[in-house]
């Protein structure tokens, strides 16, 4: 049978239902998250808190508990840099995605017989039901009248059991998640996500895409009011809905076909995807053959994620990888042994393995771990998903005295503490330039900067009591890190574990320095396809700290975020990795980009581009975004990328992003057909 995607393309009446959930429903919580902090524990939108004898809610000791939490959550923002007015609107966004990202989920998983009915009748759900019957405490709340409450702690208990496998989401314990929306307003939220028009959204897999785009439309709309009508430049908690933008499904395909899948092609001639892949366009000239590995060691990154677009279709061609390499293990030209026992293993080894994220944004980190949960969990219900390799790049910074207590506390060798300190130094830049910030290159530098000082000193380089040649090249780079990764993980844990144990909340400290780790270890690895649809911004519509930054590290790319980003994805490849991308078109052509484009020549050959010009979005009418979507492979053989002829596709006059998609697959079905001769 035939290899296909599991697209499932929502009409335009299921794709406008959505649109009036999510508005609806990011309106309904936001409102309710304000009223819930001021009327209960007295904590106003300017971030000044009431009297505590005026709220006379703190009698009860878990509103105390979440009163005090409040309060050391504004004195760490303020320690952060963020004044309590933003610091507020902040947690009340946080409190409203974080509820509705779950709610979705829950619906989203009921849907496909994952979990037990938790939302689809509120109170009357039979997993509460089976809940109560499990929970005799919580039954007699239920027959007591407080339906409502017994429900709440459901709704809690099934967070904490999903958190298990996706604790980005559904940790129980974070300050939103215990800022739980109260009856009413959880009551209206039920109703719009029951709607009969949403049912088929459910078992859609880019229903999670579009919740995500217009759940930041109204942030998106007034962004750009302030910067075309004020001219006003974009902040940096302005990039998330300023610059995220769907991809469109067949864009998508294109490049995740002609990187990932082209290696597999090319690894295994005799693979039956070569002719399955509908969209893997011919090319002629001397391709190199790729040597020949396990599915598992093939890793694919999206450094702009959003949702995981990329990624859902990259699951399905992973998940097919894995059943031919099982089908063929042992044989001439295939790896003597498969990267998994049987096929029930490949969901989990996927996301294990295979599949790589970051985005600025913590909703899309969330929504992107739910994407590839949902996926694995619909292939195989009984797989197990330890962890996913995706990171949030929003982590405030953490200088100060808790850092130096934390320094002080672990006893660390001078050494590791310039190491830490440098790190979180840099850190302070991740929220303007997230996957742009060249962390891995930092460690480097000092690193060497260590190297040589302890050779200017006549002293051998003793980290951890291990020889100088393990930090030798790029190999021991890589190979130090994961020693110091894995330490810094443990010495945190340990951090925060034995403050709590002394009346100290430094969860804050914790997951914050846990979420620049995470960035870090993926900077630090190289990738064999690198795919992105990156964010779009002009230099004269950037802040200040962006722009400077910008110039300070890609200066050769700094006229837009996009270029930026092409620049920084061609050195995330492997030495013969693939770069896919659909980014503006005006690299292309104009002068400031001359180097950047040599560059590349001088690294890469262009295997195939889809000139898509204007239009190419549906959702972006007229001429102002030109775009062309391209492949391009990392050829270090100058011979090769001399001789290296790429395919094209100039699609500019097609009226609009349907046409384009059919012009270029009757386009590639000639090429299939007549070759080169078209």
């Amino acid at each position: 049978m035939a290899f296909v995607f599991t697209d499932e393309y929502l009409g335009s009446e299921v794709r406008e239902a959505i649109h009036r959930f999510a508005l609806q429903a990011r309106e309904i919580l936001t409102r309710e998250a304000h009223d819930l902090l001021e009327g209960v524990f007295g904590l106003h939108e300017s971030g000044v808190f009431e009297p505590p004898e005026n709220l006379s809610a703190l009698a009860d000791p878990e509103t105390r508990q979440t009163y005090l939490r409040l309060k050391r959550f504004l004195a760490d923002e303020a320690q952060a840099g963020l004044p309590p007015i933003e610091a507020v609107a902040k947690l009340v966004k946080e409190i409203a995605f974080t509820h509705l990202n779950r709610l979705v989920a829950f619906k989203m998983l009921e849907a496909s017989k994952l979990i037990r009915e938790a939302v689809g009748r509120g109170s009357d759900s039979n997993g509460f039901k089976f809940y109560l019957a499990d929970h005799p405490a919580e039954e007699t709340l239920w027959k007591s009248g407080q339906v409502d409450l017994a429900y709440r702690h459901f709704l809690l208990w099934q967070a904490g059991e999903m958190a298990r496998e996706l604790p980005v989401l559904f940790n129980p314990e974070t300050l939103a998640s215990v800022l739980f929306p109260r009856q009413p307003a959880l009551h209206k939220v039920l109703a719009l996500l029951n709607a009969a028009e949403l049912a088929p959204a459910w078992k859609a897999e880019e229903t999670i895409g579009w919740v995500y785009q217009f759940f930041n439309e109204e942030e998106k709309a007034l962004v750009f009011d302030r910067l075309f009508k004020k001219k006003e430049k974009i902040l940096s908690q302005d990039i998330p809905a300023a610059t995220q933008l769907f991809t469109m499904r067949w864009i998508v395909r294109f490049l995740v076909e002609n990187t990932l899948g082209r290696l597999w092609v090319q690894m295994h001639p005799d693979s039956e995807l070569a002719q399955q892949l509908g969209y893997l366009v011919p090319l002629s000239g001397d391709v190199p053959a790729e040597p020949l590995r396990q599915v598992k060691e093939i890793t694919l990154l999206d450094p702009a994620c959003g949702t995981m677009h990329f990624g859902l279709v990259a699951f399905d061609l992973f998940a097919e990888m894995y059943r031919e390499e099982l089908a063929h293990a042992g044989q001439p030209g295939w790896p003597e042994q498969a990267s998994v026992a049987n096929a029930d293993e490949i969901p989990a080894a996927i996301i294990q393995h295979n599949l790589f994220g970051i985005d600025i944004d913590l909703r899309a980190v969330q929504l992107s771990a739910l994407t590839l949960y949902v996926k694995a969990k619909r292939m195989n219900k009984q797989a197990v998903i330890s962890d996913h390799n995706l990171a949030c790049a929003d982590v405030l910074p953490l200088n100060g005295a808790r850092l130096g207590s934390f320094i002080k506390e672990m006893q660390f060798k001078p050494i590791y503490e310039r190491l830490i300190r440098k790190l979180w130094q840099r850190l302070e830049e991740i929220n303007q330039l997230g996957s742009l910030l060249r962390l891995e290159a930092e460690i480097g530098a000092l690193v060497e900067a260590e190297k040589a000082r302890f050779e200017r000193e006549g002293r051998q380089l003793d980290l951890f009591g291990q020889a100088q040649a393990e930090f030798e090249g790029e190999a021991a780079r890589a190979e130090y890190w994961e020693i110091i990764a894995a330490q810094l993980m443990q010495a945190l844990d340990h951090f925060a574990r034995t403050a709590a144990a002394r009346g100290q909340d430094e969860r804050f400290f914790a997951q914050e320095a846990a979420k620049g780790l995470r960035v870090l270890d993926l900077m630090m690895r190289r990738y064999d396809c690198v795919v992105a649809n990156p964010p779009y911004m002009s230099r004269r519509s950037m802040n200040d700290t962006l722009s400077d930054l910008l110039g300070e590290y890609y200066p050769h790319a700094k006229g837009d975020l996009y270029a930026a980003f092409i620049a920084r994805c061609a050195e995330l490849t492997l030495e013969t990795g693939r770069i896919g991308m659909i980014t503006q078109q005006s690299f292309m052509f104009i002068s400031s980009y001359e180097e950047l484009r040599q560059r590349l020549l001088d690294e890469f050959a262009i295997e195939v581009m889809a000139h898509t010009g204007p239009r190419a979005f549906a959702e972006i009418s007229g001429e102002k975004v030109n775009t062309t979507a391209f492949v391009l492979r990392r050829e270090p053989d100058p011979l090769r990328r001399a001789h290296n002829t790429g395919t094209y596709f100039r699609l500019v006059h097609a009226p609009d992003a349907e046409s384009k998609r059919l012009a270029f697959e009757q386009a590639l079905q000639e090429l299939k057909t007549f070759g080169e001769e078209i």
